[in-house]
């Protein structure tokens, strides 16, 4: 199978085979292609991942005519990540994937053909213009200079699939809690003599040392979080990684997208556009949540869609409204301590809550086989595979949500209007969380949290606390709640309508990407 048509405008987006990063990522394709009809976009990604990404594009409001401008194209040899190897995976994938890169780009600004490695259709790019703007996730750093250095007139789009508080406290300067003078930090202990024979990496990886001093963490929405609160289960990332994501943004980007609004942080959101575009000469732009957001109520999916899923549908349905909790982590993390929660399933059964939760994640642990029967045996939980976490959200029967507090995972629920438990793990999640929850307990019991009185870490604290939080969201607490929820998401759909921050950031960009602004 040939594709070939003829058009004078084209960009390109190179990411990373990871879910969330590519259903946010799937989303700003479509939107641009949809405001800009002349607009023809290549994605260039795994072929492993080539049919999830197709998948996720149709989540979207495009028509054909939108979709046939979107070419979806797998490189390389990669197939699916062994059970129990995903980060492994990710990591020697995106490796790879940065050496096929290069080849490919060659032959786009060649106006040659390409192949998709997955699917077998060839793409035309005789009447195609080379790429004007390049795309990447902010995963997928290691491209960008050859980019740059290949075509310097190319304008680099980085993209940052999370929020700006997120952003400027991992990647910002050190008055915002970031790293973006890590390396500055590492030349100069060389230049001081202060290496210790040690590499680069080394001392790189020693400076990366996340802090947990107790100190509150610099915030401009004033979201209060202690440092210890926000380390990473997984340890520190690695240094060379974080480096060249710092570097992807502050120096070889000639702008950043962000994943948020200034509705919904507005002095981070501030924070980040003052240090971007005031100190380093580069645009940013929020094009919001990354996720289809509607205020429509639930509508059962098509059957064939519901077929895979069918246990759960047959669940949710078999209960009365706002009645069940939803477990999930996504599709990477999970609570690396399973007794907490099977300390929380207990408390389920014991207090007649149904539930739904998935075995999904590539951390997955298995529960205790006897718990497992139990909850099999006692109708009131089901454990499947997978769920269809965006689609059945908005089902009638969902009460709320126990999330990691991943950037899709939150913006899902705030679309849906459903409340969300909040249990971060990792990455960007201790912050969402924060901004989130009036009460937060991450890190160790030993350390107090910033807000919410003190940890105790035993299965009979874990179970207490999901009891009285069970309560609450049956009491004037969650009615509170939900009321200010509700505030949450009428004010992220009035940012994301027609005229509205996200249009307008989104227009924008398209005339900073055509030379206009």
């Amino acid at each position: 199978m040939s594709t070939t048509f003829s058009s004078a405008k084209h960009f390109l987006l190179a990411t990373v085979p990871m879910l969330g990063h590519m259903r946010a990522e799937s989303g700003i394709v479509c939107e641009l292609v949809k405001l800009d009809p002349h607009l023809v976009f290549t994605v260039l990604l795994p072929k492993a991942v080539a049919p999830i990404f197709t998948r996720e594009l149709t989540q979207w409001s495009v028509t054909e005519g939108d979709l046939a401008r979107i070419r979806v194209v797998g490189i390389g040899k990669s197939e699916k990540a062994e059970p129990g190897k995903t980060f492994q995976w990710i990591f020697e994938t995106v490796h790879a994937e940065t050496l096929e890169l290069r080849e490919t780009y060659q032959s786009i600004i060649g106006r040659g053909l390409l192949t998709c490695t997955e699917t077998g259709t060839v793409f035309n790019y005789q009447h195609i213009a080379p790429p004007s703007a390049v795309f990447f996730d902010m995963l997928a750093p290691a491209f960008a200079p050859y980019v740059k250095e290949t075509t310097p007139d190319v304008k680099i789009i980085n993209l940052w699939i999370s929020t700006a508080g997120e952003i400027l406290s991992k990647y910002g300067k050190t008055e915002h809690g970031g790293m973006a003078d890590w390396e500055a930090r590492t030349n100069a202990v060389f230049e001081n003599g202060k290496d210790g024979g040690r590499t680069f990496e080394e001392v790189a990886q020693s400076i990366c040392k996340e802090p947990d001093s107790g100190k509150l963490l610099p915030n401009a929405d004033g979201v209060r979080l202690f440092d210890y609160e926000a380390v990473r289960a997984s340890g520190p990332p690695p240094a060379m990684m974080m480096m060249g994501i710092i570097k992807q943004a502050t120096q070889f980007a000639d702008a950043s997208i962000t994943a948020t609004t200034s509705m919904f942080e507005p002095g981070s959101s501030k924070a980040l556009q003052e240090y971007y575009e005031g100190e380093l000469g580069k645009k940013v732009f929020n094009f919001g949540p990354l996720v289809p957001f509607t205020m429509a109520p639930y509508k059962a999916p098509p059957l064939a869609a519901q077929a895979p899923f069918q246990p759960v549908y047959d669940f949710l349905d078999s209960h009365p409204p706002k009645s069940v909790m939803l477990v999930s982590f996504g599709t990477l993390f999970y609570p690396s301590q399973t007794w907490q929660l099977e300390a929380i399933f207990k408390t389920f059964l014991e207090t007649r809550t149904p539930f739904i939760t998935s075995r999904a994640p590539a951390l997955y642990q298995p529960l205790d086989p006897e718990l497992e029967k139990t909850i099999k045996e006692s109708g009131l939980g089901l454990i499947v595979d997978y769920v269809p976490q965006r689609d059945i959200l908005t089902h009638p029967s969902l009460s709320s949500f126990l999330s990691h507090g991943g950037n899709n995972s939150m913006f899902e629920s705030i679309a849906a209007g459903v409340l969300n438990v909040f249990w971060p793990l990792d990455a960007d999640q201790p912050i969402h969380a924060a901004y989130m929850t009036e009460v937060i307990r991450t890190g160790e019991a030993a350390q107090p949290p910033a807000r919410g009185g003190k940890i105790e870490g035993t299965p009979m604290a874990v179970a207490e606390e999901f009891k009285q939080i069970l309560s609450e969201m049956k009491s004037e607490v969650g009615d509170r709640k939900r009321k200010n929820l509700m505030a949450l998401r009428q004010g992220t759909f009035d940012a994301l309508k027609e005229g509205g921050e996200v249009q307008k950031d989104m227009r924008a960009c398209l005339r900073f990407l055509s030379g206009e602004a």
